[in-house]
């Protein structure tokens, strides 16, 4: 019997390899299959949403994968957190540019991209069924976002930001490393990325300044003084403003999109704050 680690590496597999709607197309069957709304599959339900998706596995299998996710013996697999499993698989800084690329093309702020962010963005004028005159500029648009919805989605015509995510989180499967995925993500959305050699030479930039700066304290102490410096409010925790001035203060050298790439890197909860210890460790450890 194989164990819940090799079925879920396997069942992971497979959705990661179909790109970009590996990730979009599992949650939608997963929501339309939850014909009650409550969030959460029955055992019979995650089997039918599985089937439907083509996930390889056989009955054996399938019970092996939901019993390991099902973490409280429910019976019930709660799907969002099933999938945010998936998501996570995104690195720190494609999450961030991912992030930075939904909130660059939502510009009402709405939380869903839809044919408003996009008429002034989206150039249609050389799509071919635009130039024959078969569609409008507005339904190249519409056609361009329901890439996003997946083929078992309700073709609303909006992007939410976790379609954005499940479909990038699946595109990210199939590039090999950071500096491509940045690139790709730099290119068709314009917004900055920062290659990794530039993030790992920041790193040592602030620790060597730190260790410059020690004299009878650890580098890492003399790290965790200065951010706390430019914490005015106290709150134990830097937010995006404080983060700049930390930044300049090691010569960091950076832009305001790529600080915001950066920040969103460290903000690993998005909760737009960033802790002393967390910053600190992650500068210290091997994340990066």
């Amino acid at each position: 019997m194989p164990t819940p680690e090799e079925v879920s590496d396997k069942f992971i597999k497979v959705v990661l390899a179909r790109s970009g709607g590996g990730i979009l197309g599992l949650a939608r069957n997963f929501r339309i299959i939850d014909s009650d709304r409550s969030g959460t599959l029955s055992f019979p339900e995650f089997k039918v949403a599985m089937t439907k998706f083509r996930v390889g596995l056989n009955p054996e299998e399938l019970k092996i994968l939901f019993d390991h996710y099902d973490g409280d013996n429910s019976g019930t697999l709660e799907f969002n957190e099933f999938l945010k499993g998936l998501r996570s698989r995104l690195s720190e800084q494609r999450r961030a540019l991912t992030e930075q690329a939904f909130v660059a093309m939502d510009t009402d702020g709405s939380g869903e991209i839809d044919f408003e962010d996009l008429k002034d963005k989206y150039d249609t004028s050389h799509h071919p069924k635009v130039k024959s005159g078969e569609m409008t500029k507005k339904q190249a648009i519409d056609e361009f976002i329901k890439m996003f919805e997946g083929d078992k989605g309700n073709m609303d015509s909006t992007v939410t930001k976790a379609e954005w995510m499940d479909y990038h989180a699946g595109l990210s499967a199939n590039i090999d490393t950071d500096d491509e995925f940045g690139i790709l993500m730099s290119k068709n959305w314009g917004i900055e990325y920062i290659p990794k050699a530039n993030i790992d030479r920041l790193m040592i930039t602030i620790k060597e300044k730190a260790e410059s700066k020690s004299g009878n304290k650890s580098a890492k102490k003399v790290a965790h003084d200065t951010f706390k410096f430019f914490d005015t409010d106290g709150s134990k925790s830097i937010e995006m403003p404080e983060f700049i001035k930390a930044m300049e203060s090691f010569g960091a050298g950076l832009n305001d999109k790529e600080l915001t790439t950066l920040f969103k890197m460290f903000d690993h909860d998005a909760s737009g704050t960033i802790s002393y210890d967390e910053l600190v460790n992650s500068i210290w450890g091997d994340k990066f």
